[in-house]
């Protein structure tokens, strides 16, 4: 009974499900005279989003980090990562939505390990426009939620789309580039490594929390495991399955539908006294301490 409401708080399967039906690439305006164009409970999303502020500010939340976005601002929004706009009710923007789905069809590849270490520096993935780089680029996004709502029966309008779905990405890529980045990507079998234990981790946090688990999928011994993984992530491999799981428990916790019970049973603790500790070890709170200070009325 609490699967199809605790979907519908996320907003992520009403999400997915539209996303799909629209070939995996969608655009959204919001408008500050509708202030409930967005939920202002947590949400979480498999698919990217780049949202480019037009007016006003917008406080979110970010994996339970406090963040605040100007106008001029523009932000990506990656997969598995948890939202919470706090107050949407004085700011306008534009959001582009893609699912990892139409980047493979399109040739498109994020490279999972990069997408990581971007969760854990929301600078990295936010960053403001001059007026002139911010007019370039919210044209480019007007001109795709315009081609988006064409008769789908034009001749050659899904190659139009995407055309200029790249037009706008690589612009958005190139005044990425331009500010420095201390830590440049490299790409080779450590980051490769990486990006496999990351997929393995994102699809079995749940029920699979040990790193000799994932370390005997990937054929290498968990101290292997977690030196690689450090090398790229910054993180030890146990610290990023700790963090999946954390992340899911705050975000059942917050959302007002499971009790603390019912959340250990779905992130598969043994009971909630177990759940109970690891959460304490973790965060420093109880649940019913976190859960009593970041609940959301429904």
């Amino acid at each position: 009974m609490q699967q199809p409401l605790l979907n519908k708080t996320f907003s992520e399967k009403n999400h997915e499900e539209v996303l799909s039906l629209n070939d995996g690439l969608m655009a959204k305006i919001h408008n500050s005279n509708d202030p409930h164009y967005c939920s202002s409970e947590p949400f979480r999303v498999s698919s990217y989003a780049l949202i480019l502020i037009t007016k006003g500010k917008l406080n979110i939340k970010i994996n339970f980090e406090n963040y605040v976005l100007n106008q001029r601002d523009i932000l990506l929004v990656l997969p598995h990562s948890v939202y919470e706009i706090a107050d949407n009710s004085s700011v306008s923007f534009i959001s582009i939505h893609f699912n990892k789905s139409y980047l493979k069809n399109k040739g498109i590849f994020f490279n999972s390990g990069e997408t990581y270490r971007m969760s854990k520096d929301v600078q990295s993935h936010k960053f403001s426009l001059s007026k002139e780089e911010y007019t370039f680029i919210y044209y480019d996004m007007l001109a795709l939620h315009k081609k988006l709502h064409v008769s789908k029966d034009t001749p050659q309008i899904k190659n139009i789309v995407h055309n200029s779905f790249l037009e706008l990405l690589y612009d958005i890529f190139l005044l990425k580039n331009k500010q420095k980045d201390p830590k440049p990507f490299v790409h080779n079998s450590r980051t490769e490594l990486t990006n496999r234990f990351l997929a393995l981790v994102s699809d079995n946090f749940k029920k699979e929390k040990r790193v000799i688990y994932y370390a005997n999928c990937l054929r290498i011994t968990p101290r292997h495991l977690s030196q690689v993984v450090k090398q790229v992530t910054d993180r030890t491999a146990g610290e990023i399955i700790d963090e999946m799981v954390i992340r899911e428990a705050k975000l059942l916790l917050t959302s007002h539908v499971m009790n603390i019970s019912e959340v250990a049973i779905e992130l598969c603790f043994s009971n909630s006294s177990f759940f109970g500790k690891y959460f304490k070890k973790q965060t420093g709170v109880t649940p019913s301490e976190y859960k009593m200070s970041n609940n959301i009325a429904v």
